[in-house]
């Protein structure tokens, strides 16, 4: 149960993160501090896509494998990325959270969990 509440909570949240990185003038500032302004556009509809691939996933496991292996591999991207600009520890604890979120999710779905 844990699991697919997990699921539908970084599926969700990356796909709603994903919009809000397109459209808000908040999330837009931050990815000029992040320096990833020129790749906002992509890694917002790779988050949107990943997200949606692991609801769908409920479905078709492989889904659930390769998005949430992909939003593992942008969630360690995203805690260097915090690293190197010098965010503090509250700065960055998301990114760290959903980096374990998403390797377990990738990890259960793995050993064919559901």
């Amino acid at each position: 149960m844990v699991y697919k509440i997990l699921r539908v909570f970084s599926g969700g949240s990356h796909f709603i993160y994903g919009i809000l990185a397109l459209t808000q003038p908040f999330y837009i500032d931050e990815f000029i501090r992040f320096g990833f302004s020129d790749q906002r556009v992509l890694i917002a509809v790779f988050q949107m896509i990943a997200g949606i691939g692991i609801i769908l996933g409920f479905y078709k496991v492989k889904l659930t494998q390769i998005s949430s292996a992909i939003l593992t591999i942008m969630m360690i991207g995203a805690l260097i990325t915090r690293i190197l600009i010098k965010d503090d520890f509250v700065q960055s604890l998301p990114a760290f959270i959903y980096m374990c979120t998403n390797s377990f999710i990738f990890i259960k779905s793995i050993k064919g969990i559901t």
